[in-house]
């Protein structure tokens, strides 16, 4: 089986899981048959990947020029590739592609769309939303199968109105091995308070500003390391306390070094469909400080593995990382590696995929309910 995934931006969430994701799809469809489309200047996001399954489009941003390139650099890779399998990652390849290969005469494989996170589930204008719950309404036909990454994202998809005939959840996981390298190099976290670790993109949505202003206020109590940047446009200076440092981007391997000397993780997202962080952070026996929204209750045991902050705001995780200090931090690290265990491995998630893939290219009839077996398992 022939697989291609298509993908407007990876950085963050999507390039994580493309690399927890890769070896195991190679494994089960053969190297040769795995392929992505990604935005050129991402490219270095993914490890261990052979140049030979990279198509690279030119991107500049999230602009006309940009989503072309990236539409005829599919179509280019679909006819010579022709794949059982399109999978379609985030809003803008299925906004852009769905209808494409809907409309196109030639040959044509499943198409699978994955929104990692809906549109209509950002906090945006009340006119924003309606316009793209029903952009999302009209385009579900022209996808075989949407996947939800979280019972959050479905149960928010058929409020908003989406066909749940199509919709199946095949929640997130991570390898649950860590990659280590003793020559990577890391400055010494010597901070006397909490060492506190934020990994993400700096924009609104991952609620960095609320997390700085925190630290502002809770000075010695907590050492902040932020890891991550701005995305392409919203690069702004920052007004930053002397207990937060920026480390800008890193790689796998250097996260999992800060991870290491870590106490604590914090993701202060105003939304989040799933976030991979906190996979990362259980799979690294961190406990987790975050806001009770979206699917990372589905993640966190509040008291358990971590802390859910009941409001979003500063004051709402100001008082959370206080009552995550107050936690036995290594036991509760030790809890949220089990429950990673249990639930959130890889192998879980690409098992799942197989499974559905299967049934796509066997029928167009396939019908199943949206916990279908081997995805993401109830508590």
């Amino acid at each position: 089986m022939k697989i291609l995934h298509v993908a407007e931006t990876i950085r963050g969430g999507i390039a994580t899981y493309f690399n927890e994701l890769h070896a195991h799809q190679c494994g089960t469809f053969g190297a040769a048959n795995v392929h992505y489309v990604i935005p050129a200047n991402h490219r270095n996001d993914l490890t261990g990947f052979e140049d030979s399954s990279i198509s690279g489009f030119s991107r500049t941003g999230r602009n006309i020029a940009s989503l072309v390139d990236m539409a005829s650099v599919t179509m280019r890779e679909m006819k010579r590739i022709r794949p059982d399998i399109i999978h379609l990652h985030s809003t803008f390849a299925g906004l852009i592609i769905r209808p494409l290969l809907f409309i196109y005469f030639g040959y044509k494989p499943k198409v699978v769309y994955c929104p990692h996170g809906w549109s209509f589930s950002r906090k945006t204008t009340i006119i924003s939303q309606v316009v793209t719950k029903l952009t999302e309404r009209l385009l579900t036909k022209t996808a075989d199968r949407i996947i939800c990454i979280s019972y959050d994202e479905y149960n928010s998809a058929r409020t908003a109105g989406v066909d749940p005939e199509r919709l199946v959840v095949v929640r997130n996981g991570i390898n649950t091995a860590r990659v280590k390298d003793a020559a990577v190099r890391q400055s010494p976290w010597t901070a006397k308070g909490t060492r506190v670790l934020f990994i993400g993109r700096l924009d609104h949505q991952k609620g960095f500003d609320l997390l700085i202003e925190a630290a502002r206020h809770l000075g010695e109590l907590i050492d902040l390391r932020m890891i991550g940047s701005a995305v392409v446009g919203e690069e702004k200076s920052l007004d930053l306390p002397q207990n937060v440092t920026l480390l800008g981007w890193m790689d796998r391997v250097q996260i999992d070094a800060q991870l290491d000397q870590a106490d604590l993780v914090v993701i202060p997202s105003r939304w989040e469909a799933f976030g991979l962080v906190a996979l990362e952070a259980m799979r690294a026996s961190k406990p987790i400080v975050a806001f009770n929204i979206g699917a990372l209750p589905e993640l966190i045991e509040d008291g358990v593995t971590g802390i859910l902050c009941p409001h979003v705001s500063v004051d709402g995780l100001i008082a959370g990382i206080k009552a995550a200090t107050a936690l036995d931090l290594g036991s509760a690290g030790k809890a949220g590696r089990a429950r990673l265990l249990q639930y959130f491995d890889v192998k879980r998630t690409h098992a799942a995929l197989t499974q559905l893939y299967a049934h796509l290219k066997r029928s167009d009839e396939f019908r199943e309910s949206p916990a279908f077996s081997g995805v993401g398992a109830t508590e």
